[in-house]
């Protein structure tokens, strides 16, 4: 068993040691060619960034010290790393905890003399092996570069942070397995997982500047016990405690699925509805969402789809409703004079719109990276296979995916503008409803131009289509957040999906942008209509 999940492991530890290495490097340079060599150019770079931080504090801690190479990589780097390492070990528990069930291979090994107590034990274990590489990987690639750079960090600072990491990163693979418990698939549970995740931090992101919410984050959230281990920074000591309970919390949580699994069913979720007794019949069923054209697609998403609504439309109730909170804590000087400016007089707007939308970009590429593999999970696990002998061809297969995707996004998107009014409303915030119904319209095609790019790749390689658009996804991320303090080329910049959707709310609409994700979304779903003509289907 051991031996097998090594194999399962080669291709997420490979690809997140990729990511964690260039993220590293790409992040230190930043630092070297935005914060000069002088004393006083870097004094002046650590206050912008004191100053800006705060407007990230939902996402990033509170930067200090980033006048200094070892404070700014643990505001940047080390800010960020515990949401890219978990949700690399959310999507890998919930292949082992429910992918492998939906493709038959659990009950395969348990009829061969597995025993399922040690099955999600050994595969957490494997799993511990991989995140060791890909941590150490990471942690080298920053000390090298910043060592290149001639301001290398304490190397012991680094190992506590890479520890501190690696406890994180245990913890979320943790939840993604009980998460694997509870759903019927691997979409579900990859969808369930990734949402506890992304609550768990934003309320610790958030009750770094609302005190109401510090209590709470302390109580649930294993990111407040990560904050508390800054090493890199001047001053700051790594919580040997924390890191302790968050490597026996991922070990508890492992212990729990694992009892999960051996109470359930193999293939049901733990809480499995009643089979009700219904008399037999050949008829098919006389539902007309299962009878009309793209329908049975809504139709079969339809939980996820309300949960994917609901939590944008509280999210972005909630980011409304903090909203002065917000600009109380962040508007000082000429950061209160920006905000301002941008906000056309008003800087709640400018908060609103800057917190929420940046938030919900990210949001929205996931969807749409999780409606990438669904459409690979069903060309690799036969469904496809059924769908087009009924008989529908491949082309039509590609265009109902490319509406249904429209048409629920577009429900997601409306639910999350209505919400983000009626809360601005009343927390006396005076957003436009004209100009936030414009910049939620652009959200569609910022969507589906991911979307589109996915489909090429599950028309072609399904397999790897997930990987490959996630990995799109971070970059193009990457160049629109450091490409200015690398002083990347224009171009290079503007061709971010991040970039051109920029900021509507509060800049306006960049139609050249808009034309661009018109058109990428145009072509890729054209060209996947081609390419799945040409090729044998599960090939």
């Amino acid at each position: 068993m051991l031996r097998l999940t090594r194999h399962y492991q080669k291709a997420g530890l490979i690809g997140m040691s990729a990511v964690g290495f260039f993220y590293g490097i790409f992040q230190i340079a930043a630092y070297n060619s935005a914060a000069g060599t002088s004393a006083a150019a870097r004094a002046a770079f650590g206050r912008q960034i004191e100053t800006f931080g705060r407007a990230l504090s939902y996402i990033l801690p509170l930067p200090v010290r980033a006048d200094t190479v070892g404070g700014y990589l643990q505001w940047r780097v080390y800010g960020a790393l515990p949401l890219l390492f978990g949700f690399w070990a959310v999507m890998s528990a919930t292949a082992a905890g429910r992918g492998d069930e939906d493709r038959g291979l659990v009950e395969e090994w348990l009829g061969a003399g597995a025993d399922v107590r040690r099955y999600l034990p050994a595969r957490f274990c494997g799993f511990l092996v991989a995140a060791v590489v890909a941590t150490a990987v990471t942690s080298a690639a920053i000390d090298i570069g910043a060592l290149a750079g001639g301001a290398a960090p304490a190397l012991g600072g680094v190992i506590e942070m890479s520890v501190a990491v690696l406890a994180l990163t245990m913890v979320c693979y943790g939840v993604g397995l009980v998460a694997a418990q509870f759903a019927s698939s691997r979409a579900g549970a990859a969808g369930l997982g990734g949402g506890v995740l992304l609550l768990l931090f934003f309320i610790n992101g958030f009750s770094r500047t609302v005190e109401g919410l510090h209590g709470v984050a302390a109580a649930i959230s294993p990111f407040f016990y990560f904050d508390r281990s800054n090493p890199l920074r001047p001053g700051g000591t790594f919580d040997v405690a924390g890191s302790a309970g968050l490597l026996a919390a991922g070990v508890a949580l492992v212990a729990l699925a694992t009892w999960l699994m051996k109470r359930r069913d193999i293939g049901s979720p733990t809480l499995a509805r009643r089979a009700r007794g219904r008399p037999v019949t050949h008829q098919p069923s006389s539902n007309p969402m299962l009878r009309a054209p793209i329908a049975p697609l809504l139709y079969e998403q339809r939980v996820g789809l309300l949960m994917w609504g609901l939590g944008a439309a509280a999210g972005a109730a909630f980011i409304a409703l903090i909203g002065p909170q917000i600009v109380g804590l962040t508007s000082s000087g000429a950061f209160s004079a920006y905000l301002s400016a941008a906000g056309h007089g008003n800087p709640y707007v400018t908060v609103t719109a800057y917190f929420w939308f940046g938030i919900f970009e990210m949001v929205l590429a996931a969807l749409a990276i999780t409606s990438v593999a669904r459409w690979s999970a069903d060309d690799n696990q036969g469904r496809l296979e059924t769908v087009l002998s009924t008989p529908i061809s491949r082309s039509r297969v590609v265009v109902e995916r490319a509406v249904a995707l429209s048409l629920g996004t577009s429900a997601v998107i409306a639910a999350s503008s209505i919400a983000l009014f009626i809360a601005a409303r009343a927390a006396n915030i005076g957003l436009d409803a004209g100009s936030l119904a414009l910049a939620s319209t652009v959200l569609l095609p910022f969507t589906l131009s991911f979307a589109a790019v996915g489909a090429l790749l599950a028309s072609r390689v399904p397999r790897a289509a997930v990987g490959v658009l996630g990995t799109i996804a971070f970059v193009s991320y990457l160049i629109t957040d450091a490409g200015p303090l690398l002083k990347l080329p224009a171009w290079m910049i503007k061709a971010s999906v991040f970039s051109l959707v920029a900021t509507p709310l509060t800049t306006g609409v960049s139609w050249t942008g808009l034309l661009v994700m018109v058109g990428v979304t145009v072509g890729g779903f054209t060209s996947a209509s081609l390419l799945m003509r040409r090729r044998d289907v599960g090939a």
